[in-house]
C-alpha cells in the first residue's frame, strides 16, 4: 500500500505526459479540439453527470445497481459522456459559459457575467 501511495505521483505525471504528447500530434490535436466543449463545462458536466448517475442507478430513479451487469456499466458511462460531450458543444456555440461555470463565475467575481456570445 505505502509503494503504491508513493508511486501515485509518478504515475500520474506520466499518464499527463503522455497526453501531453499526443495532443502535440495533428491527430492528437484534432482530438483535444473535440473534448474542449467537456473541459470548458467541465463542473456543468460533473453534475449533469452525477444527477443521472442518481436517476439511473439508485432507488431515486430506476434503480437498476443490482440489475445492470458490471460490463454494461462502462458503455452506460461512455454514452453519457459522448451525449454531454454534443451537448457542451451545442451550448458553447451560443454561450460563453456552461451554467454551473456562470454561477461559480458570478459568485467568485461578485458580478453577474455576460452569458450570450
Amino acid at each position: 500500500m505505502a509503494a503504491s501511495i508513493l508511486t501515485a505521483p509518478l504515475l500520474v505525471s506520466a499518464y499527463v505526459a503522455t497526453l501531453l504528447r499526443v495532443f502535440a500530434t495533428p491527430r492528437g490535436g484534432r482530438l483535444a479540439r473535440a473534448l474542449a466543449p467537456a473541459g470548458r463545462m467541465a463542473l456543468s458536466d460533473y453534475l449533469g453527470r452525477s444527477l443521472l448517475g442518481v436517476l439511473i442507478f439508485t432507488g431515486v430513479g430506476l434503480g437498476l445497481t443490482g440489475d445492470t451487469p458490471p460490463t454494461v456499466v462502462p458503455v452506460v458511462a461512455v454514452g453519457i459522456f459522448a451525449v454531454q460531450l454534443e451537448l457542451s458543444r451545442r451550448w458553447l456555440a451560443r454561450y460563453r459559459y456552461g451554467p454551473a461555470e456562470w454561477v461559480l463565475r458570478a459568485v467568485t467575481n461578485g458580478e453577474r457575467p455576460r452569458m450570450r456570445r
